[in-house]
């Protein structure tokens, strides 16, 4: 599943790149060389700008986006859209590969990581049918499209192309943080399966034991151990595409820096119809119908109604759609944060236990070993805290760029 993961989230950054157009714009500040025999320390306060800099798309794309007013109008702004609608159509198939693939792997019971994957793929095909079918509707209607109404779809669509890049390496940053937390598990209950591995043998010596069980034991350390080189593998896989996203060499040195610290506040902070104005002024396939609706109302003629009609109809639905993500992503932000706080909770708990085991332990009462136990349970419970903190954060971020325009 980690293998799919990553390969998910690869996949969606492609697809996104490749939707023809992105902006450029890039605020001035200081950033960390990107230079590939350079050692690139990236925190995520500097994803955005890097990619704007450097992403090998966007710097394609501006390139694109520079000669947009000579193209408008033209019989190459029509090999264009076409070029881009072939590009569409080829990753849209791809897109679908990939459902097929995940779809195939057996599960076993309800999985939210996988039914997650699935619903985020399945959406960006519905996207791409909808971006198939606006660039269609353009290379029909080219000849007697308003040139600043075809100007200004470009521009949305090269800003939005744009936010998805940035989501996307953002997603594999978060993703790799959230690899190296499961590592960390992984070594504790290593350390752990050790220890009883090691009581096990002194168990078998003495007869109480069988020669099976201690074995049971080393292969599923073996099994183990194999899982975390899995993993460690993912993580060097993830910083590889991070430093293709950021147009450096795939095996360029570079640090992933720790992730900020989750807002806890952010609820409370923020004003619900505020961030919903911003959304719809911010999201494309909204502006677009509004353009189409716009365009079409301006025509004469029977047809024109009725693709005015399909206008409005995309462009309430949309109105009705950002609400609802809204709302999800509020209840996701909210769940995150309880499951946080009961983490948290659980640490505390888990602490008490081990300090009331020392205490045992010193008057002779418990094993050595009891003590070793109560103090991975709290090693292990740390990195789950860990964990929901790192969630917590991902699920304001997905909140924070679906203010700014993203079907998220």
């Amino acid at each position: 599943m980690k293998k799919i993961i990553s390969m998910v989230l690869i996949f969606c950054i492609m697809l996104s790149g490749l939707a023809i157009f992105a902006d450029v714009t890039v605020e001035a500040r200081t950033l960390p060389r990107v230079a590939n025999d350079t050692l690139l320390r990236l925190n995520h306060a500097d994803i955005e700008q890097l990619v704007l800099r450097h992403n090998p798309v966007v710097r394609n794309n501006a390139i694109t986006q520079q000669g947009l007013n000579d193209m408008i109008g033209t019989p190459i702004m029509v090999d264009a859209l076409i070029a881009g609608q072939n590009q569409l159509l080829a990753m849209q198939a791809q897109t679908s590969a990939v459902l097929a693939s995940i779809m195939s792997v057996p599960s076993d019971g309800p999985d939210p990581v996988r039914d997650g994957i699935v619903m985020s793929l399945m959406n960006d095909i519905a996207s791409t049918e909808r971006d198939l079918m606006q660039m269609s509707a353009q290379i029909d209607q080219m000849r007697s499209d308003p040139v600043r109404n075809t100007f200004n779809r470009a521009v949305m669509q090269i800003n939005n192309a744009n936010r998805q890049i940035i989501w996307g390496v953002e997603s594999m940053y978060l993703g790799y943080h959230m690899l190296d937390n499961q590592l960390r598990q992984a070594g504790e209950n290593l350390s752990i399966l050790d220890r009883n591995i090691e009581i096990m043998q002194r168990r078998q010596a003495v007869g109480h034991v069988t020669q099976r069980a201690v074995q049971s034991l080393r292969t599923t350390r073996s099994q183990l151990v194999a899982g975390i080189a899995a993993m460690e593998n993912e993580m060097e896989n993830l910083k590889s595409q991070i430093n293709i996203m950021l147009g450096r060499e795939f095996d360029a040195p570079i640090q992933i820096s720790a992730l900020p610290e989750a807002d806890r506040e952010f609820l409370d902070s923020r004003d619900n119809e505020r961030d919903l104005r911003a959304a719809r002024g911010a999201n494309a396939t909204l502006n677009v119908a509004r353009i189409d609706m716009d365009e079409q109302s301006q025509l004469w003629g029977e047809p024109a109604r009725r693709q005015e009609a399909i206008a409005r109809n995309n462009y309430e639905g949309e109105v009705r759609a950002l609400s609802q993500r809204q709302a999800a992503l509020v209840r996701a932000i909210g769940d995150r944060l309880t499951s946080l706080e009961l983490t948290e909770e659980q640490l505390e708990i888990l602490q008490q236990t081990y300090e009331e085991t020392q205490r045992r332990f010193g008057r002779g009462l418990v094993s050595r070993n009891d003590l070793e136990q109560a103090r991975s349970e709290i090693s292990l419970q740390e990195i789950r805290v860990a964990g929901a903190e790192a969630e917590l954060f991902g699920a304001i971020r997905r909140y924070e760029w679906f203010v700014r325009g993203l079907n998220v």
